[in-house]
């Protein structure tokens, strides 16, 4: 994890009163913020998308522990040489969460993977500035090898 990051968790940033969605939709938009690179942050964007996600989130405080628990230490390797299905990794080179060391690591363990690097991307979903990349090698990945074009 980048020093930022690790840096803002270690600030223990107040959370908000979950039930109060404007206060719940400020808190995550700035969460996002931490994540995404800087370059391809879009607060209107990422603000409709979480005001989706707060309206239908049953429990949001429950729906946000997964980066509090994760603990840091040696990567668990497991069986990836043992993954005989084809495989794109894609990350974004600026991902502060998982630094993109972590996806060169991941693409060689996993026999015959492709690894398609994302220039300034953080840890989110590919930005729209990036389908004209990552859509074709998604279904050339894909399709190629079913004979699809």
């Amino acid at each position: 994890m980048s020093e930022e990051l690790r840096a803002w968790f270690a600030a223990e940033v107040p959370l908000p009163d979950w039930a109060e969605r404007s206060a719940a939709i400020d808190y995550l938009v700035g969460y996002e913020r931490q994540l995404e690179g800087a370059k391809y942050f879009d607060e209107a964007h990422v603000r409709a998308l979480v005001e989706r996600i707060v309206d239908r989130t049953d429990d949001m405080a429950a729906s946000m522990t997964n980066h509090a628990v994760a603990e840091e230490g040696e990567l668990a390797r497991g069986r990836l040489d043992q993954i005989a299905a084809p495989t794109l990794v894609i990350h974004g080179t600026a991902d502060p969460l998982f630094p993109f060391g972590h996806a060169e690591a991941l693409a060689r363990e996993i026999p015959r993977a492709e690894l398609l690097p994302l220039a300034g991307v953080g840890h989110q979903v590919p930005p729209q500035a990036c389908w004209t990349s990552v859509i074709p090698a998604m279904l050339r990945h894909t399709g190629a090898r079913r004979g699809w074009r």
